[in-house]
């Protein structure tokens, strides 16, 4: 009763992919089921998110990782979410400095462009 009052939120197709996703990773269990409690803590932990995203990140977890546990499911939700903070420049805050970081290149990218200028400015 409990479980399926956690699920109001999502909508019947919704619905589907959730029973798909546990079906999904029973089998990363020897008994091959999941216990209702464990099914409780994520439907727990998944409200912070909004559905569509916790949709997407069960999706993403059913098709490229199918034999990981359900902790895995939580770091790909906060990854999707983090990701969808970002700006349209591909810049965040950083919250410690209270400066804009590029989160698009690397730290070589970045040495990379600064050769570059350096060669082209001795030409």
């Amino acid at each position: 009763m409990v479980l399926k009052e956690k699920l109001r939120r999502y909508t019947p197709e919704q619905i589907k992919v959730i029973e798909q996703y546990w079906d999904t990773l029973r089998f990363t269990r020897k008994t091959g089921q999941i216990a209702d409690g464990i099914k409780e803590r994520e439907y727990e932990y998944w409200e912070r998110f909004d559905p569509a995203l916790v949709i997407e990140a069960l999706t993403i977890h059913i098709r490229k990782y199918p034999n990981i546990r359900e902790n895995y499911t939580r770091g790909i939700l906060r990854n999707l979410k983090g990701g969808a903070s970002l700006g349209s420049n591909g810049k965040s805050i950083n919250p410690k400095h209270g400066t804009a970081q590029n989160t698009s290149g690397t730290k070589r990218d970045e040495r990379a462009e600064e050769a570059f200028r350096r060669r082209l400015a001795g030409l």
